[in-house]
């Protein structure tokens, strides 16, 4: 999952009432792509998301430091569940937890300690990013998994076509941002730094500072 950081942009407002005016802002700051599980969404289907929900935290309800962006279907499992003890994009390094696999399922990382692996389960059943039909308990209808290949797939095509000079970075930087799933082009391009490093820049909001190995002469 990509690690984002709204403090990149500087045109917000601190808070905004009724809440929904601050989609634009949000989108800007982070781009058109659901904060949880990655898809590009029409800017209509896209919910300003309150991490910290708005039932039982009523005084955070207009606070930009308590929004994300949110496709419907993650917006709805999430609902009001509690994020204590979750790892999530605005705050930790979602992006070195996750495996993103071929089949479209997603997995917490199995080398990773024992205390951040349960964080990000929790995350994962945050918003059930492992949601694949009759599978893990989900009955619904989501088409998550199959878009998630599809990206996987298209990647894979044009990682090939990248080490045969059948294409160029911007190329990949373009179908990445038209597809969404930032971490499934990352992962696939892991072994393509320059690569790795357009996607970093491609995507609005992405929080550069745990890509220090890419980045170098990073300040943050």
């Amino acid at each position: 999952m990509r690690p984002v950081d709204k403090a990149c942009f500087a045109g917000n407002q601190e808070s905004y009432t009724p809440y929904g005016k601050a989609k634009a802002d949000l989108i800007t700051a982070l781009g058109s792509f659901c904060s949880y599980c990655e898809r590009v969404v029409i800017s209509s289907s896209l919910a300003v998301e309150h991490i910290e929900n708005k039932a039982s935290y009523p005084v955070k309800e207009s606070n930009w430091d308590n929004f994300l962006l949110s496709c419907v279907s993650c917006n709805s499992i999430k609902g009001v569940k509690s994020v204590v003890d979750v790892l999530l994009p605005d705050r930790n390094n979602t992006f070195e937890v996750f495996l993103y696999l071929e089949s479209g399922f997603i997995q917490v990382r199995p080398d990773i300690e024992p205390i951040l692996s349960v964080k990000a389960q929790a995350l994962l059943d945050l918003v059930r990013l492992d949601r694949i039909p009759h599978k893990n308990g989900y009955a619904g209808t989501d088409t998550l998994w199959l878009e998630r290949k599809e990206s996987w797939d298209l990647a894979q095509r044009y990682l090939q076509k990248y080490k045969t000079n059948g294409c160029d970075i911007e190329t990949v930087k373009d179908l990445a941002k038209s597809r969404g799933f930032w971490s499934v082009w990352m992962q696939v391009f892991q072994n393509e730094p320059a690569v790795q490093k357009a996607l970093l820049s491609a995507f609005p909001g992405t929080k550069l500072k745990y890509f220090k190995s890419l980045l170098p002469k990073l300040c943050v």
